[in-house]
């Protein structure tokens, strides 16, 4: 019998065989079908039906198959707008959902699996998929900005399975092994060296794929010219697949080597995000952009709390939650502020859309001040984890100090420019007296269910998720790299 490991997976790739197969008429049954598949195996394992290989696998499907839920649920009436506006023809709609299944299946292999082999496998089948279904809306930005995404990813693919290898045979963990739980051992000072640059290998490889700076350089582009629910695919989940695959390779070395050669590697690329997060997001007046440099920050706090260890990691296993909640709702805000008003720069009449679309406003307005750490919104408890776990460690106090600066500055660089959008040109406050704009519920539904969880997800899940939380910290709380 299969386990759910390869099951749920492969249901995803089945899905995508029946879009191919069946006319453009089915696509809204089978996304349906999707969601439903999805539902059950959420269903599954809440009953305790069947559960990952260890917590962490258990605690990132969760995540990955609720805003695959929001993927597909959004992508509904977003396409059909978008195919209507742009003139999709049916044969694009159809890769559309196609690669989106694929996309979904290779998110949640990365939840489920934990073989590192295995792992590579699918981070290199969702690098590929969600590369084409950035340029399928065929324009010439579109495709500039995918041909940048798969030359630095698949650059880094390389380093990611060769440092792989390396380190895994340095140390000699077995490739194929799905328990990673290697004997300490001592190893020789040449094992040592090419087990550290194996180590340093996969970082850079995985970084890439993580958009971790200085490895950036694709993200801003893919995301904004991606369609929204491929946006907050990336940025929410595929981004945290990365360093989770990092974080299971580095558990695996710190057995064998100085924890402080791993830690400080992460710590080091985690704050030089923030720093390029901080430097660019002032400048940002496309709505889609300033949320790809925001999702550079986040993968950043990420890192850090990887890096940092102890409470920190557990903050980052949370925030692995709330940035994916807070961003998905941005990213679909964004696609919807972009198909209303043709546009997502606040320079081609992206502006006052808290009066011409009030519930689009709104959201853009909850959402940003989510993003950004205020309480009581998810990600504030996160990452005052992340921070309170680096100033918790001695060594780590500099570090810490220096990050929640930047958080500082990353928080007022997004509160002065949001505005831009929410309001018209001029003193806030002051709205136009016409061109309001009509607002699909089908657009704006999906993303006021995603606010509630923004507002209460942050302790509602480890509540409602208790035993799997409880496990998670359990597992967490005392590693540190």
């Amino acid at each position: 019998m299969m386990s759910p490991l390869w099951i749920i997976p492969s249901s995803m790739g089945l899905f995508a065989l029946a879009t191919w197969t069946f006319p453009p008429r089915a696509f809204s049954w089978i996304r349906r079908l999707g969601i439903l598949a999805l539902l059950i195996a959420l269903a599954g394992q809440v009953a305790n039906l069947w559960q990952g290989t260890d917590p962490l696998a258990s605690w990132y499907f969760v995540t990955v198959a609720v805003f695959s839920i929001f993927a597909l649920w959004y992508s509904g009436p977003y396409i059909d707008r978008e195919a209507e506006q742009h003139h999709w023809s049916p044969s694009r709609v159809k890769l559309y959902y196609v690669l989106l299944f694929v996309f979904l299946g290779s998110l949640i292999a990365l939840a489920l699996w934990t073989n590192l082999l295995w792992l590579w496998i699918a981070m290199e089948i969702a690098t590929l998929s969600s590369v084409v279904l950035a340029a399928v809306p065929d324009t010439s930005a579109a495709v500039e900005a995918a041909w940048k995404y798969v030359m630095v990813t698949e650059t880094g693919a390389m380093f990611a399975l060769f440092g792989t290898v390396l380190a895994l045979s340095a140390v000699r963990s077995p490739l194929f092994a799905w328990h990673q739980a290697p004997l300490h051992v001592i190893l020789s000072t040449q094992r040592q060296h090419w087990a550290l640059v194996g180590a340093y290998m996969a970082l850079v490889g995985y970084g890439a794929k993580a958009g971790l700076a200085p490895f950036h350089t694709w993200l801003p582009d893919a995301h904004s010219e991606a369609p929204a629910p491929i946006s907050a695919l990336l940025s929410g989940l595929k981004l945290a697949g990365a360093l989770v695959i990092v974080y299971r390779l580095f558990r695996i070395l710190s057995l064998a080597l100085p924890a402080v050669y791993l830690q400080d590697a992460l710590i080091l690329l985690g704050l030089f995000s923030l720093v390029i997060a901080a430097g660019f997001l002032a400048f940002q007046r496309d709505l889609k952009r300033l949320w790809a440099y925001s999702s550079i920050e986040h993968i950043g706090i990420i890192s850090l709390g990887v890096g940092f260890g102890g409470i920190a990691l557990i903050g980052a296993a949370l925030h692995i939650w709330t940035h994916a909640a807070s961003k998905t709702l941005l990213f679909h805000n964004a696609g919807t502020v972009r198909l209303l008003y043709h546009s997502s720069d606040v320079r081609q009449g992206a502006s006052s859309i808290l009066y011409r679309t009030p519930w689009t406003g709104a959201l853009l307005a909850l959402g940003s001040a989510a993003i950004v750490g205020l309480p009581p919104f998810a990600p504030f408890w996160s990452e005052w984890l992340v921070l309170a776990g680096g100033f918790h460690q001695p060594a780590d106090r500099v570090f810490a100090l220096i990050a929640a600066a930047l958080v500082i500055i990353i928080f007022v660089a997004i509160a002065r420019r949001v505005p831009d959008w929410l309001f018209a040109p001029g003193r806030m406050g002051v709205g136009p007296k016409r061109g309001t704009i009509k607002e699909p519920m089908a657009l704006v539904l999906p993303s006021a269910v995603l606010a509630c969880i923004v507002v209460v997800g942050g302790l509602a899940l480890p509540i409602l998720a208790h035993p799997l939380w409880s496990q998670l910290v359990g597992e967490l709380g005392t590693v540190h790299l």
